[in-house]
Protein backbone atom coordinates (compact mmCIF):
# COMPACT_ATOMS: atom_id res chain seq x y z
CA UNK A 1 0.00 0.00 0.00
CA UNK A 2 1.13 3.66 -0.18
CA UNK A 3 1.05 5.49 2.92
CA UNK A 4 1.43 8.77 3.73
CA UNK A 5 2.55 10.10 6.83
CA UNK A 6 2.08 13.70 8.13
CA UNK A 7 4.70 14.06 10.75
CA UNK A 8 8.18 12.68 11.45
CA UNK A 9 8.20 12.68 15.26
CA UNK A 10 9.08 9.70 17.05
CA UNK A 11 5.56 9.24 16.41
CA UNK A 12 5.61 9.12 12.71
CA UNK A 13 9.17 7.73 12.09
CA UNK A 14 8.79 4.48 13.96
CA UNK A 15 5.57 4.01 12.58
CA UNK A 16 7.01 4.51 9.20
CA UNK A 17 9.95 2.32 9.59
CA UNK A 18 7.41 -0.49 10.94
CA UNK A 19 5.47 0.21 7.78
CA UNK A 20 8.58 -0.12 5.31
CA UNK A 21 9.92 -3.01 7.10
CA UNK A 22 6.57 -4.93 6.11
CA UNK A 23 7.32 -3.80 2.40
CA UNK A 24 4.53 -1.27 2.29
CA UNK A 25 5.33 2.02 0.06
CA UNK A 26 5.95 4.96 3.03
CA UNK A 27 6.05 8.48 2.42
CA UNK A 28 6.66 11.00 5.54
CA UNK A 29 6.15 14.74 5.14
CA UNK A 30 7.92 16.78 7.80
CA UNK A 31 8.55 21.15 8.58
CA UNK A 32 12.10 19.87 9.47
CA UNK A 33 14.64 19.27 6.86
CA UNK A 34 16.92 17.75 9.34
CA UNK A 35 14.43 15.49 10.74
CA UNK A 36 13.71 14.09 7.10
CA UNK A 37 17.05 13.51 6.50
CA UNK A 38 17.73 11.43 9.72
CA UNK A 39 14.28 9.58 9.04
CA UNK A 40 15.99 8.73 5.32
CA UNK A 41 19.19 7.64 6.20
CA UNK A 42 17.89 5.60 9.45
CA UNK A 43 15.17 3.96 7.57
CA UNK A 44 15.26 4.39 4.07
CA UNK A 45 11.68 5.87 3.89
CA UNK A 46 10.92 8.49 1.03
CA UNK A 47 10.45 12.09 2.64
CA UNK A 48 8.84 15.43 1.99
CA UNK A 49 9.90 18.73 3.65
CA UNK A 50 7.37 21.11 3.68
CA UNK A 51 3.92 21.68 5.03
CA UNK A 52 1.71 18.99 5.92
CA UNK A 53 -1.23 21.01 5.34
CA UNK A 54 -0.92 22.64 2.31
CA UNK A 55 -1.84 21.56 -0.98
CA UNK A 56 1.22 21.50 -3.27
CA UNK A 57 2.75 19.36 -0.07
CA UNK A 58 0.44 17.16 -0.54
CA UNK A 59 0.51 16.49 -3.97
CA UNK A 60 4.36 16.33 -4.21
CA UNK A 61 3.92 13.52 -1.35
CA UNK A 62 2.30 11.19 -3.96
CA UNK A 63 -1.17 11.81 -2.26
CA UNK A 64 -3.65 11.62 -5.28
CA UNK A 65 -2.41 7.99 -5.26
CA UNK A 66 -2.19 7.42 -1.33
CA UNK A 67 -4.27 4.29 -0.30
CA UNK A 68 -3.70 5.45 3.36
CA UNK A 69 -2.90 9.02 5.14
CA UNK A 70 -1.75 8.50 9.01
CA UNK A 71 -2.10 12.48 10.84
CA UNK A 72 0.99 11.95 13.25
CA UNK A 73 1.94 15.67 14.18
CA UNK A 74 1.70 16.99 17.61
CA UNK A 75 -0.74 19.30 16.80
CA UNK A 76 -4.39 18.21 16.48
CA UNK A 77 -5.43 21.07 14.36
CA UNK A 78 -3.12 20.28 12.56
CA UNK A 79 -3.69 16.54 11.78
CA UNK A 80 -7.25 18.06 11.36
CA UNK A 81 -6.64 20.33 8.44
CA UNK A 82 -4.11 17.39 6.61
CA UNK A 83 -7.03 14.72 7.33
CA UNK A 84 -9.66 16.67 5.49
CA UNK A 85 -7.58 17.74 2.73
CA UNK A 86 -6.37 14.01 2.75
CA UNK A 87 -9.92 12.96 2.07
CA UNK A 88 -10.64 15.89 -0.38
CA UNK A 89 -8.25 13.79 -2.65
CA UNK A 90 -10.12 10.61 -1.68
CA UNK A 91 -7.50 8.49 -0.09
CA UNK A 92 -9.42 5.30 1.16
CA UNK A 93 -8.49 5.74 4.77
CA UNK A 94 -7.82 8.24 6.80
CA UNK A 95 -5.92 7.81 10.10
CA UNK A 96 -4.62 10.27 13.20
CA UNK A 97 -3.29 10.47 16.56
CA UNK A 98 -5.32 12.60 18.75
CA UNK A 99 -4.00 14.08 21.50
CA UNK A 100 -6.66 16.74 23.22
CA UNK A 101 -10.03 14.05 23.48
CA UNK A 102 -12.06 17.17 22.75
CA UNK A 103 -11.29 16.91 19.31
CA UNK A 104 -13.10 13.26 19.16
CA UNK A 105 -16.22 15.47 17.79
CA UNK A 106 -14.50 17.38 15.12
CA UNK A 107 -12.94 14.06 14.06
CA UNK A 108 -15.93 12.54 13.63
CA UNK A 109 -18.21 15.05 12.10
CA UNK A 110 -15.20 15.75 9.49
CA UNK A 111 -15.85 11.60 8.44
CA UNK A 112 -12.17 10.16 10.30
CA UNK A 113 -13.47 7.32 11.85
CA UNK A 114 -9.83 5.81 12.54
CA UNK A 115 -8.65 8.18 15.61
CA UNK A 116 -6.35 6.72 18.25
CA UNK A 117 -6.66 8.84 21.44
CA UNK A 118 -3.18 8.98 22.89
CA UNK A 119 -4.73 9.67 26.42
CA UNK A 120 -7.26 7.69 26.70
CA UNK A 121 -4.56 4.81 25.71
CA UNK A 122 -2.43 6.35 28.56
CA UNK A 123 -4.94 6.59 31.13
CA UNK A 124 -6.23 2.98 30.24
CA UNK A 125 -3.20 0.94 30.45
CA UNK A 126 -2.20 2.71 33.63
CA UNK A 127 -5.67 1.81 35.33
CA UNK A 128 -5.39 -1.83 33.74
CA UNK A 129 -2.18 -2.64 35.05
CA UNK A 130 -2.56 -1.07 38.48
CA UNK A 131 -5.49 -3.15 38.77
CA UNK A 132 -5.09 -6.08 36.77
CA UNK A 133 -1.88 -6.73 37.45
CA UNK A 134 -2.12 -10.75 35.92
CA UNK A 135 -3.47 -9.23 32.34
CA UNK A 136 -2.58 -7.58 29.15
CA UNK A 137 -4.42 -5.68 26.92
CA UNK A 138 -3.51 -6.32 23.29
CA UNK A 139 -6.09 -4.15 21.58
CA UNK A 140 -9.21 -2.45 22.55
CA UNK A 141 -11.70 -4.09 19.66
CA UNK A 142 -14.36 -1.91 17.46
CA UNK A 143 -17.00 -1.11 19.30
CA UNK A 144 -14.44 0.00 22.16
CA UNK A 145 -16.94 -2.63 24.94
CA UNK A 146 -14.77 -5.68 23.74
CA UNK A 147 -10.99 -6.24 24.06
CA UNK A 148 -8.08 -9.37 22.92
CA UNK A 149 -6.30 -9.22 26.06
CA UNK A 150 -3.78 -11.80 27.40
CA UNK A 151 -2.94 -13.69 30.67
CA UNK A 152 0.48 -15.50 31.28
CA UNK A 153 -0.95 -18.96 32.91
CA UNK A 154 0.60 -19.51 35.85
CA UNK A 155 1.80 -22.42 38.02
CA UNK A 156 4.94 -24.16 38.97
CA UNK A 157 4.70 -27.32 37.54
CA UNK A 158 5.31 -27.21 33.56
CA UNK A 159 3.71 -30.39 33.01
CA UNK A 160 0.53 -29.78 34.69
CA UNK A 161 -2.21 -28.04 32.68
CA UNK A 162 -5.91 -27.92 32.31
CA UNK A 163 -7.49 -28.06 29.08
CA UNK A 164 -9.71 -25.48 27.17
CA UNK A 165 -12.68 -27.81 28.07
CA UNK A 166 -12.28 -27.39 31.65
CA UNK A 167 -11.66 -23.71 31.57
CA UNK A 168 -14.94 -22.87 29.60
CA UNK A 169 -16.96 -24.91 31.69
CA UNK A 170 -16.00 -22.35 34.21
CA UNK A 171 -18.56 -19.45 35.31
CA UNK A 172 -15.95 -16.75 34.88
CA UNK A 173 -15.42 -17.40 31.14
CA UNK A 174 -18.94 -18.80 30.05
CA UNK A 175 -20.47 -15.82 28.99
CA UNK A 176 -18.90 -13.17 26.99
CA UNK A 177 -15.40 -14.75 26.34
CA UNK A 178 -13.90 -16.75 23.29
CA UNK A 179 -10.40 -18.14 23.68
CA UNK A 180 -8.92 -16.82 20.49
CA UNK A 181 -5.43 -18.56 21.19
CA UNK A 182 -2.82 -20.22 23.24
CA UNK A 183 1.07 -19.42 22.65
CA UNK A 184 2.98 -22.63 23.98
CA UNK A 185 5.79 -21.92 25.84
CA UNK A 186 7.58 -25.72 25.39
CA UNK A 187 6.91 -25.64 21.42
CA UNK A 188 7.05 -22.25 21.68
CA UNK A 189 4.35 -21.87 18.84
CA UNK A 190 0.74 -20.30 18.84
CA UNK A 191 -2.12 -22.73 18.28
CA UNK A 192 -5.93 -22.06 17.83
CA UNK A 193 -7.43 -23.77 20.84
CA UNK A 194 -9.77 -26.65 20.74
CA UNK A 195 -11.47 -28.32 23.32
CA UNK A 196 -8.84 -30.80 24.29
CA UNK A 197 -5.51 -28.78 24.04
CA UNK A 198 -4.29 -27.58 27.63
CA UNK A 199 -2.97 -24.66 28.88
CA UNK A 200 0.33 -24.84 30.94
CA UNK A 201 1.99 -22.47 33.34
CA UNK A 202 3.73 -19.78 31.72
CA UNK A 203 1.67 -20.37 28.37
CA UNK A 204 0.53 -16.97 27.56
CA UNK A 205 -3.38 -17.62 26.69
CA UNK A 206 -5.01 -15.10 24.54
CA UNK A 207 -8.93 -14.37 25.43
CA UNK A 208 -11.43 -12.05 23.69
CA UNK A 209 -13.85 -10.66 26.44
CA UNK A 210 -16.19 -8.02 27.39
CA UNK A 211 -14.60 -5.52 29.18
CA UNK A 212 -16.78 -6.07 32.39
CA UNK A 213 -15.21 -9.51 32.51
CA UNK A 214 -11.61 -8.43 32.83
CA UNK A 215 -11.49 -7.70 36.60
CA UNK A 216 -12.88 -10.76 36.87
CA UNK A 217 -10.29 -12.67 34.82
CA UNK A 218 -7.85 -11.00 36.68
CA UNK A 219 -8.71 -12.37 40.14
CA UNK A 220 -9.47 -15.82 39.13
CA UNK A 221 -5.99 -15.90 37.72
CA UNK A 222 -4.69 -14.73 40.71
CA UNK A 223 -7.05 -16.84 42.99
CA UNK A 224 -5.55 -19.90 41.36
CA UNK A 225 -2.03 -18.64 41.66
CA UNK A 226 -2.64 -18.81 45.30
CA UNK A 227 -4.63 -22.24 45.08
CA UNK A 228 -3.11 -23.57 42.46
CA UNK A 229 -6.82 -25.31 41.51
CA UNK A 230 -5.11 -25.25 37.81
CA UNK A 231 -3.42 -28.65 39.02
CA UNK A 232 -6.40 -30.65 39.60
Amino acid sequence: MYIIIAGGGIAGSTLASALAERKHDVVVIDLDNERCEAIYADSGVVTVNGNSTDINTLKAAGIEKADIAIGAMYSDTANLTFSILAKSFNVKRVMVKMRDPSYAQVYKAAGISSVCNMIELFRNKIIMELENPNIRIISNLEDRDTQLIMIKFPGADPDKGITIMELAKKDIFSDNCVFAGIYQKKIQKIIMPRGKDKVYPDDKLFIVAHKARVKAISNYIDKISNTKEHRS
